[in-house]
C-alpha cells in the first residue's frame, strides 16, 4: 500500500473513531438529561396517583367503613381515568389478588418492590414502572409509557449515523487529495533517486517552501550534487590515469624505439666512425630522457608518500643556485636570465623549492625565443612571500591552462619533445606547491608570456628588496 493511502487511512480511522466517541457522548447525554426528565415528572405524577388513592381510602375509614376489594378496584378505576394518557396503573392488596389492573401483560404486584422503580420491556414498548404500598395493605403500580424517548434516540442514531457516513465520505475524498498532494513531493523524491540510480546524476528535485518535505528535498539535492561531484571527480581520475597511462607508455616507447634502433645498427653492421658516433649520440641522448622521466616520477612517488619538513630558506642564495643550474640551458638557448636581489626568507624545503624553480626556468626558456629575458621574481604579500618566474615566450593557450600541470600533459607535444620535455615538470612543481601547503598560480597570453607564481610562507618580516 502507497503512504498515500496508508495516510488517508490513518486519518479517517481517526476521524471515524473522533466522531463515534463524541456522537456517543452526545446521543447519551442528550438522552440520559431527557429520561432524568421524564423520570422526575412521571415520578411527580405517580406521587399525586398515590395521595389521590390514599386521599380516598382515608376517607372510607372516616366514614368508618370497610375497604373492601370492590371499593378498591372502584377507586383504582376511577384513579385510572384522571392519570395521564401515558401512564397506566394496578391496585393489589399486599398478599391477596389484583384488584385493578390495566398495567402491560406480564406485571404483577411483586413485580416491583415498592418503594423502587424499574424500566419493563413489552414488545417494542418500554414502560418506567414505580411501585408504593399504601394504606390498608395497598399496593399501587403505575407504568408509564416511555417508549417515545427511546424511539426519539434511535432515530437521533440514525440520523448521526447517516450524517457521519456523509461526513466519513466528504473526509474521505478531501484526505485522499490532501494525502496525494503531501505525498508528491516524496513521489518526486523516489523518482529523482531512481532516475540518479539509473545514472542521471543531474537530476534535482527543487521543492519550494520551508516544511520538513522541502527541507528533506534540499537535503536530497545537497547529497545528489555530491554524489555527482564525487562520480564526475571518479570519472575525471580514471580519465587521468588512462591518459597517464598512454602518455607514459608514450614517453617510454619513442625513446626506446630509438635506443633499439641505433643500438641494433651498431650491433649488426660495420658503420663508418661519423655513423658511429651519431648512433651513440642518439642513445645517449634518449637514456638521458629515460632517466629525466624516471627521476621525475620517483621524485612525484616520493612527494606523495613522505611529508615536508619546512625550515626557514633564504632566497638570494637558492636565487644563486638555481641561476647556476640553469645557465647551460640559458645559454644554450640564447636566452638572459634575470635574477633579482632580495632579503626575504620563506618556510620551505631548500632542495624541493629549487627544483620548482629550475623547471619553472627550463620550461620558460624552453617557451622564449633567442634574446628574449627569463625573470625570476621575488615580492611580498599580507599573506606571505610571492615566488616565480616570468618569461615573454610563446604563452599558453586558454583552454590548455587547466590541464598544463597534469602528468604527461603537453600543449605542443612536438615541440615539447623536440626540447627534451615529457610533460612532468609543471606537475612536478605543482605537487612541491602543495607539499609547501601553496597552489602554483599560472598567467599566460599566447604570443605576450607567462607568469608562474607560488605563495610561500615568509619567514621573517621581509626587508627591502633592491631590485625586481
Amino acid at each position: 500500500m502507497k503512504f498515500a493511502a496508508k495516510l488517508s487511512c490513518a486519518m479517517m480511522l481517526v476521524l471515524a473513531a473522533a466522531l463515534s466517541a463524541g456522537g456517543c457522548m452526545l446521543l447519551y447525554g442528550d438522552f440520559s438529561d431527557r429520561l432524568a426528565e421524564t423520570s422526575t415528572q412521571n415520578e411527580v405524577q405517580h406521587s399525586l396517583l398515590c395521595y389521590t388513592l390514599e386521599g380516598e381510602l382515608l376517607a372510607f375509614y372516616s366514614r368508618g367503613d370497610a375497604v373492601t376489594e370492590t371499593a378498591l378496584a372502584e377507586a383504582g378505576s376511577q384513579l385510572a381515568a384522571a392519570a395521564p394518557e401515558s401512564c397506566t396503573i394496578g391496585v393489589w392488596q399486599i398478599g391477596g389478588d389484583t384488584v385493578y389492573s390495566d398495567l402491560p401483560g406480564g406485571l404483577s404486584a411483586d413485580a416491583v418492590p415498592g418503594g423502587q422503580m424499574l424500566y419493563y420491556r413489552d414488545g417494542g414498548s418500554v414502560y418506567a414502572v414505580y411501585a408504593t404500598d399504601l394504606l390498608g395493605d395497598a399496593r399501587l403500580l403505575s407504568a408509564f409509557d416511555v417508549t417515545p424517548l427511546y424511539q426519539a434516540r434511535s432515530r437521533s442514531v440514525w440520523r448521526f449515523l447517516g450524517m457521519e457516513a456523509v461526513v466519513l465520505l466528504g473526509a474521505a475524498l478531501v484526505t485522499t487529495l490532501l494525502s496525494r498532494r503531501m505525498t508528491r513531493p516524496l513521489e518526486l523524491l523516489t523518482r529523482a533517486s531512481g532516475e540518479i540510480a539509473a545514472g542521471a546524476y543531474d537530476r534535482r528535485t527543487a521543492q519550494p517552501g520551508s516544511d520538513e518535505v522541502a527541507a528533506l528535498s534540499r537535503s536530497f539535492d545537497e547529497m545528489a550534487a555530491a554524489v555527482q561531484d564525487k562520480v564526475e571527480q571518479l570519472e575525471l581520475s580514471v580519465q587521468q590515469r588512462d591518459d597517464f597511462m598512454g602518455a607514459f607508455t608514450h614517453e617510454l616507447k619513442t625513446p626506446m624505439t630509438s635506443i633499439i634502433g641505433y643500438a641494433d645498427i651498431l650491433r649488426s653492421m660495420q658503420v663508418d666512425p661519423a655513423e658511429q658516433k651519431e648512433a651513440a649520440g642518439a642513445i645517449f641522448h634518449e637514456a638521458k630522457r629515460l632517466e629525466t622521466l624516471s627521476r621525475k616520477l620517483l621524485q612525484l612517488m616520493r612527494l606523495a608518500e613522505e611529508p615536508v619538513e619546512l625550515t626557514p630558506v633564504p632566497l638570494a642564495p637558492l636565487f644563486a643556485q638555481v641561476a647556476m643550474s640553469t645557465l647551460p640551458a640559458c645559454r644554450a638557448a640564447g636566452v638572459r636570465l634575470r635574477v633579482p636581489a632580495t632579503d626575504r626568507a620563506v618556510m620551505a624545503d631548500a632542495d624541493l623549492l629549487t627544483d620548482l624553480l629550475c623547471n619553472l626556468v627550463t620550461n620558460a626558456v624552453k617557451a622564449s625565443a633567442p634574446g628574449q629575458t627569463v625573470r625570476l621574481l621575488s615580492g611580498g604579500s599580507p599573506r606571505g612571500v610571492l615566488v616565480g618566474v616570468a618569461d615573454a615566450g610563446c604563452g599558453i593557450p586558454p583552454e590548455a591552462l587547466a590541464r598544463v600541470t597534469e602528468p604527461f600533459y603537453m600543449v605542443d607535444k612536438s615541440r615539447a619533445r623536440k626540447n627534451g620535455g615529457s610533460g612532468i615538470g609543471l606537475a612536478l612543481c605543482q605537487r612541491i606547491a602543495e607539499a609547501h601547503n601553496a597552489h602554483l598560480s599560472i598567467r599566460s597570453q599566447v604570443d605576450r608570456g607567462t607568469v608562474v607564481t607560488v605563495l610561500l610562507q615568509a619567514a621573517h618580516s621581509p626587508g627591502k628588496e633592491e631590485t625586481r
